[in-house]
């Protein structure tokens, strides 16, 4: 023994060798090195259920045995265990290319040749067994990286399909889950809770609070009693999906559509505060043919627009939808390619009789819609930003027209147009600069074009709403609200606000000969505008009876059937012509 242990001394060492003087040759070598395991075995056939018992570290094989050859045992232990067979060095006293190649294409490490060199063998030992070591160092280190890999895919899969806040199922575990329930054809309905409040309060009371409220609401879903085993998931932050099992009728949904509701009758508990929020329910259910992303987006589309409310899927929604869409796209240009026109209604003097300004109406005449309303297409037109380019249109083309009359006289020159100002064209940072501009280049005084501007319109940003009426008003435009009185009729504005007119909206006109109320109302509103120095303007007159009544109040200007309805060009210039003093 060379006085120091070898590194891998306690490794478990086989001999295979017919030759028992050969084994107890090496036995002693190897145990005079330091080796403590060490098994000679003469019988090839035992290698395989001694490996299979306790696998060694390294078997010593010879290659010339009986029973089995050392090659026919190295190709049983590949066949066995593969990858996990145990290193193997080639004892041969043959040591023919021949030979080498075969062992070497068997995965044998190693050769040691007969005679022993007793160095020789130990080196190329110790060799083997480091290698062996190394490699089984570097498996061991593989599998624990797969383990751990394949751990933390466990977990990313987990959060992957996971709100993080709540721990409910997030809209791609959603899906998964709905597919697999239609693969089952499970009848599943699918409820899409809009919840209302949650932006304003992550706004007014911080986020903090915002996610302390989403794992109430969560908590409080959950705890429904009469739906244990619906299936709670988040679209986003204020838009869940629950899933439930029941037959696709109304008489199955309702009951579960009235209870989430009512669940959010009592305040949220969060951070100490008493929180409420609201709920909208849109509603669809699993037919034959609708795919998971179909059937979120048709309970989606169910949405309804009051709060507390729900409301089921049907295909007329969708119809409405695509109409909608198509709208938006049709109206794209639709000015530019002659599509709209303008009408305008007469507005008259309650005293004289006397047609003295008009307002400017506009309408489309789609070759894909017919005639759409504007109530049906100004909507759509405000929400996709169309309306910039319509309402600019608007304005020139009824600069144009009124300069026409007065150049071809068939107007006072006192004659005004008023047209109706969008919201967003009044939000415009520039809006007051532009009409100004577009006037200016117009035959047109600015002291007879009037601008309608809507309550609603005033309030989205008062200042800047101030700013470009003041310059307006400056330039001498004549201000008018529209539909006074409905919206968010206020003093304080009426006073700060550089106004000319208050136009009495129809609501309060359209029974104004019957509704003692409708009546002190629109007497007040008269007298109020009377005090602040603004004229009046009553729309929707169609009745004599109204008529008189707004005379005997003193408002100034009215305007409705009862005069005209709006009018083409050729029809109002002709009804100037004629006069109304017949219904007066």
């Amino acid at each position: 023994m060379n006085g120091s242990l070898p590194k891998n001394s306690a490794a478990d060492i086989l001999i295979v060798d017919d030759n028992l003087i050969n084994i107890e040759l090496l036995d002693a070598m190897l145990e005079d090195e330091g080796y403590t395991q060490i098994e000679g075995m003469s019988d090839p056939r035992k290698v395989k259920a001694r490996v299979k018992s306790r696998c060694p570290d390294l078997i010593l094989l010879d290659i010339r045995m009986p029973y089995l050859s050392g090659f026919e045992v190295v190709g049983q232990l590949q066949e066995a265990f593969g990858d996990q067979a145990p290193a193997i060095i080639i004892l041969t006293a043959q040591i023919d290319d021949k030979t080498r190649y075969r062992a070497l294409e068997l995965g044998v490490r190693d050769f040691l040749t007969k005679p022993f060199d007793q160095l020789e063998v130990l080196q190329r030992i110790r060799n083997t067994l480091q290698l062996q070591r190394l490699m089984q160092e570097q498996a061991e280190r593989t599998e624990l990286l797969e383990t751990l890999v394949a751990e933390r895919t466990r977990e990313l899969a987990v959060q992957s399909r996971q709100d993080p806040l709540t721990g409910l199922p997030n809209r791609r575990a959603l899906i998964e889950e709905l597919s697999e329930r239609l693969d089952q054809a499970k009848n599943t309905a699918v409820l899409f809770l809009a919840i209302e409040g949650m932006g304003d309060i992550a706004r007014l009371h911080g986020f903090t609070v915002a996610d302390c409220l989403s794992t109430s609401v969560a908590e409080r879903l959950q705890a429904l009693p009469s739906l244990p085993n619906c299936y709670l998931a988040l679209w986003n932050s204020t838009e869940w999906i629950m899933l439930c099992e029941c037959a696709p009728e109304e008489v199955a949904v309702a009951p579960m559509a009235d209870e989430i509701l009512a669940s959010f009758n009592a305040a949220f508990e969060a951070e100490k505060m008493a929180l409420h929020l609201s709920a909208r329910i849109g509603i669809s259910a699993s037919l034959a043919g609708r795919s998971a992303e179909q059937l979120v987006r048709m309970a989606a589309l169910a949405l309804p627009h009051e709060d507390c409310s729900w409301q089921g899927y049907d295909d007329e929604l969708e119809s409405r939808l695509q109409r909608h869409i198509g709208m938006r796209e049709a109206l794209r240009g639709a000015a530019q390619r002659g599509e709209m026109h303008l009408l305008y209604q007469p507005k008259v003097d309650i005293n004289s009789g006397e047609i003295v300004a008009a307002e400017a109406l506009l309408r489309w005449e789609s070759p894909n819609y017919g005639s759409v309303s504007p109530g049906e297409f100004i909507p759509i037109a405000e929400a996709s930003g169309e309306i910039l380019e319509i309402g600019a249109w608007v304005i020139r083309d009824a600069l144009e027209t009124l300069g026409r009359w007065r150049e071809q006289g068939v107007v006072s020159q006192h004659f005004s147009v008023a047209v109706n100002v969008a919201t967003i064209q009044l939000m415009q940072s520039d809006f007051a600069q532009w009409m100004m501009a577009t006037v200016a280049q117009s035959p047109v005084p600015s002291e007879v074009f009037e601008l309608e501007i809507t309550e609603s319109g005033l309030m989205q940003d008062m200042a800047l709403a101030n700013r470009h009426l003041t310059l307006l008003s400056e330039a001498g435009f004549r201000i008018a609200i529209d539909d006074f009185g409905t919206g968010y009729s206020s003093l304080a504005y009426l006073k700060s606000l550089p106004i000319s007119v208050l136009k009495i909206d129809r609501a309060f006109i359209k029974e104004l000969q019957t509704s003692l109320e409708d009546q002190r109302l629109t007497s007040t509103v008269i007298d109020m505008a009377r005090h602040f120095g603004f004229s009046t303007v009553a729309e929707g007159v169609e009745l004599p009876e109204q008529l008189e009544l707004l005379k005997q109040m003193g408002c100034n200007r009215v305007q409705g059937f009862l005069f005209s309805p709006p009018l083409r060009e050729a029809a109002l210039l002709k009804l100037i012509a004629n006069g109304l003093s017949a219904h007066l």
